[in-house]
Parts: C-alpha cells; structure tokens; sequence
C-alpha cells in the first residue's frame, strides 16, 4: 500500500541539496509540469554536466548524463538517505557516472563510488537501441571538486 508523501520534507530535502552547493545556478520548481517536484542543475562553470532530480509520486529520480536512478518510497529513511548520498556525491564530485558508448550511443550508465582505491557500482541503468556497432567506448562523468558549505 502506497504510503502518503510527506511533500514538505521533499522540498526540505531538494532545498539542502541546493544549499549544499551555493556556488552552483539551481532552480528549484515546485510546481513542474509532468512531476510533483523539480530541482534542475544546468551545466555550468562548477558542473560538469546537466543533472535534473525530481519526485514523481512516491519516487525520487536523479539523472545526469545518460544515467537515470529511481529510489522508492520516499517515505522510507533509507532511501532518502540513498538519494541525498547519490546527489552530494556527483555534485561534489566524489562520485562518477561511467557510460558505456555504442557508436555515439550510450547503451550502460553505472553510478560509482569510492571504494579501496577503486570504484564500486552502487547504480546501473541501460537503454537498449539496435543495431550496435562491435566497438565499445567508456566515457567517464565526474564534475570537478567541488566544495560543499558544512551539512
């Protein structure tokens, strides 16, 4: 049974992330056509690349570049942590995204941790096209260091 959203500690949590960042352009909608809740990040100076996070229903969506992660409920605890962990991670730049590229394609995007001096997949998404050349290219997106104001 679909638990009620609590939409006010959902527009907490989407304000702490842009917080967290003050030296990035965020815009905060709370009104979005096609979603209860948006914070688009632009690519800009501080960013590599585009991220949109958003709260369809009871789920909590994150995208950047060819990576898309969905975490419900997000009346659970943990996975609101999850996705504040995932978030903070790619815009301070201690997390990656690494694609996984067809021709111009990207057919893979892996979400990637820190882990012993390597990196641990903590999210996968794929989208299927045909026809897929042999050649397989990896493509790497981490956004530059970036200091965060205290959590």
């Amino acid at each position: 049974m679909r638990q009620e959203v609590d939409r006010s500690s959902m527009i907490r949590l989407f304000e702490e992330i842009r917080d967290a960042f003050p030296q990035l352009s965020m815009r905060l909608d709370h009104d979005p056509p096609n979603v209860d809740l948006e914070l688009e990040i632009p690519q800009q100076p501080g960013l590599t690349f585009y991220m949109n996070l958003n709260l369809q229903g009871d789920a909590l969506h994150l995208t950047a570049g060819a990576f898309w992660l969905e975490r419900f409920p997000c009346t659970r605890t943990d996975v609101v942590q999850e996705y504040r962990e995932a978030a903070h991670g790619l815009l301070s730049g201690m997390y990656r995204i690494r694609e996984l590229h067809r021709g111009d394609r990207p057919f893979k995007a892996e979400l990637q941790k820190p882990d012993q001096g390597g990196w641990r997949t903590i999210g996968t998404s794929s989208r299927l096209g045909w026809p897929f050349p042999r050649r397989t290219v990896e493509k790497i997106l981490q956004n530059v260091s970036n200091t965060r104001s205290a959590t």
